[in-house]
C-alpha cells in the first residue's frame, strides 16, 4: 500500500513540475534579455510580452531579485494591468517590446480613437507605450493600461 502512495505521490509532484515548466516557458522566460535596473516585466496569455523601463511601483524591492521574478504585478499588487496588443506579422507576436512612459504627444493621439476604444479603457491610466526594434526602426507594439485591484 506504501508503493502505491508513493507512486501516485512522485506522479503529483511530477505533474506539477511539468505545469510550472510549462507556464515558465509559455510567459516567454526562456527568451527573457537582460532587464537594466528597475525594469519589470509582463506577460499575457496572447502572447504579448513587455519589459517596461519607467514603471511606478509601490515595492521597489522586488526590482532588486532576478530578472526571472521582476513582475510589475508582483511589485504594484494594488494595480492590474490590461494590455492592448497591436496586429503585427505573426513572427514578432511573442517577441518582448520595450515600454516606456507615454509622452504627451501619445496621450493626445489617444484622445483620437475610436469612441469604442475610448470606451474599453476608460477610468484606466495609460501607462506605457510598447515598441520594439526592428533593424532600427521601431514597430509599436502594443499599449499598457493599469486600473486598480478592486
Amino acid at each position: 500500500m506504501t508503493r502505491w502512495i508513493f507512486r501516485i505521490l512522485l506522479l503529483a509532484i511530477l505533474g506539477i513540475a511539468s505545469f510550472m515548466g510549462y507556464d515558465f516557458y509559455r510567459a516567454g522566460n526562456l527568451s527573457l534579455p537582460d532587464l537594466p535596473d528597475g525594469a519589470y516585466t509582463l506577460s499575457y496569455k496572447s502572447g504579448f510580452r513587455a519589459i517596461v523601463l519607467d514603471a511606478e511601483v509601490s515595492n521597489p524591492i522586488a526590482g532588486n531579485g532576478s530578472k526571472y521574478f521582476r513582475s510589475l504585478g508582483v511589485a504594484n499588487p494594488d494595480r492590474k494591468y490590461l494590455s492592448v496588443p497591436f496586429d503585427v506579422q505573426p513572427w514578432f507576436k511573442e517577441a518582448w517590446s520595450w515600454c516606456k512612459s507615454p509622452t504627451e504627444q501619445e496621450k493626445s493621439d489617444l484622445e483620437q480613437m475610436p469612441d469604442d476604444f475610448k470606451r474599453s479603457v476608460a477610468n484606466a491610466r495609460f501607462e506605457a507605450v510598447c515598441r520594439i526594434d526592428v533593424d532600427g526602426t521601431e514597430i509599436v507594439r502594443g499599449l499598457i493600461f493599469s486600473v486598480p485591484r478592486l
